[in-house]
């Protein structure tokens, strides 16, 4: 069964329904259990470091898209001199920044040892409003989080980061999500790059903000022109 976590009922109908749902809240609850021990090697959390002795270091996500090689918001690897992937096991090791499209936010990054990691199957099918999404990547530094939420709009056409992305949701999380993954609740393939939260580009507070992300078109662009120009095939990009 499909996953609903954004279905309510009107609040006069509590009394009638409340025994009925209860199946319907706890298979759902068990889906998103699923999904997220399912994908939780697949998301992993990403530490910068910049040049000024100024700057505090940065926290984002990356979400693992094949072996050794890392999508992440480009918003958060602009100007770094040290980029580091952080296991699940609080392993670091350091990556590599290889192409960035500061104009859809998207950045890959590569690690060499990957072992433990499992890329996510991209999602094939056009992204609608009213879809089912999650969203998983790093909370403040506190751990892998999961969300749930319905897709609010979708394009496809571009737009520069600070206009929003393709894909705008009804999530709202607390900072760090920036460069995970926005995943379909059914089938669990990745929809998008996590780009920014809405609320929080207006706010000087760590408030939460509504996600948006960029949608998964733009990164089998990138991927697909990185496999092709991988050392092996010997092919000049």
């Amino acid at each position: 069964m499909g996953m609903r976590f954004c279905r309510a009922f009107p609040v006069a109908l509590v009394t009638v329904l409340a025994l009925s749902a209860l199946p319907t809240v706890a298979q759902d609850r068990q889906a998103a259990e699923r999904a997220y021990q399912d994908l939780r090697r697949s998301v992993v959390r990403i530490e910068v470091r910049y040049p000024s002795i100024f700057a505090p270091p940065g926290a984002g996500s990356g979400v693992v898209v094949a072996d050794g090689l890392i999508a992440t918001a480009d918003h958060l690897i602009d100007g770094a001199s040290e980029v580091s992937v952080v296991h699940a096991d609080e392993r670091r090791q350091r990556a590599r920044i290889i192409r960035r499209v500061p104009a859809y936010d998207l950045a890959l990054i590569r690690i060499e040892r990957a072992e433990a990691l499992v890329p996510i199957e991209r999602h094939d099918r056009p992204v609608t409003p009213g879809q089912c999404v999650l969203a998983l990547g790093n909370v403040m530094n506190w751990g892998l989080g999961i969300f749930g939420g319905i897709v609010s709009l979708a394009s496809d056409e571009p737009h520069p980061p600070d206009a929003g992305a393709g894909i705008l949701t009804d999530i709202t999380t607390p900072p760090g999500l920036s460069g995970g993954a926005l995943v379909d609740c059914d089938d669990r393939t990745l929809v998008g790059i996590i780009s920014f939260g809405v609320l929080a580009l207006t706010s000087a507070a760590p408030t939460a903000g509504i996600v948006g992300a960029v949608p998964v078109s733009r990164i089998e662009d990138l991927v697909t022109l990185e496999v092709a120009c991988s050392p092996t095939r010997h092919t000049p990009c």
